[in-house]
């Protein structure tokens, strides 16, 4: 079971210095990003509400394993799906 969040919900992500994520703050936790699994870039919509998003599946060192993206319009994170 997975939940999903198909608008995101907006959290702090730290990046390191290449821009990747280091760290997820969510509901005022830490989460250190043990391990990105996959990233992608989705873009679409260009012809009415364009998206771009870089999407992230990592793993935290807190055990969560989540998909996160970055919105390339606004430079703002969130968190679209936690898996369980």
């Amino acid at each position: 079971m997975t939940r999903l969040w198909p608008q995101g919900l907006p959290v702090t992500v730290q990046t390191d210095a290449s821009g990747l994520p280091a760290c997820l703050i969510w509901d005022h936790q830490p989460h250190p990003i043990a391990h990105i699994a996959n990233r992608w870039r989705l873009a679409w919509g260009w012809w009415r509400w364009p998206v771009q998003r870089d999407v992230f599946k990592v793993v935290t060192a807190t055990g969560l394993l989540l998909d996160i993206y970055r919105d390339q319009l606004t430079d703002e994170w969130y968190v679209q799906r936690l898996y369980d």
